[in-house]
């Protein structure tokens, strides 16, 4: 994990959010995907939620939140959208817009703040695991609070 406070604990402590971050020890030779971070931590791979940015096909830009043990529903997410079809971005764009590696990117503290969109499965949860912003680093937090700090909408997307 990178040293001092990642984009997304600084947003939470700033914002005075509610979560809890912790640490998993992860492989430093590879990229390790969000089924294996849930193994590795003992977390139900339906409560580790991934951050994915995808691009419409007229170019915006908007962030999806979809369980590890799931694909995300394109078309679902573009009616969401309203576009007609949508693509994950391409991980430069990705990268350049959120200030986050990928594979390391949090749902928080986004460079810039795109439309956000949390599977409606994280309801069935008390509480949902989502990267806090480093390699290793998860953060626990209640759906309705990951909702209100990134004024995200609710819907089946995966």
């Amino acid at each position: 994990m990178a040293k001092g406070e990642t984009a997304a604990q600084r947003f939470l402590r700033l914002n005075g959010l509610k979560g809890t971050f912790r640490e998993v020890p992860v492989p430093k030779d590879r990229k390790t995907s969000a089924l294996e971070m849930a193994e590795a931590s003992g977390i139900d791979p339906a409560r580790l939620f991934k951050t994915l940015v995808v691009e419409t096909d007229d170019g915006k830009l908007a962030v999806a939140i979809v369980p590890a043990s799931r694909d995300l529903d394109r078309k679902a997410l573009a009616r969401e959208i309203g576009a007609k079809r949508i693509d994950l971005a391409a991980k430069d764009k990705a990268v350049k817009i959120t200030g986050y590696q990928m594979g390391a990117c949090s749902p928080l503290g986004q460079k810039k703040k795109l439309p956000t969109w949390l599977d409606a499965s994280a309801e069935g949860f008390a509480t949902i695991y989502v990267s806090g912003g480093a390699f290793g680093l998860e953060l626990e937090i209640e759906a309705s609070e990951l909702l209100k700090a990134t004024e995200g909408k609710l819907a089946s997307i995966a």
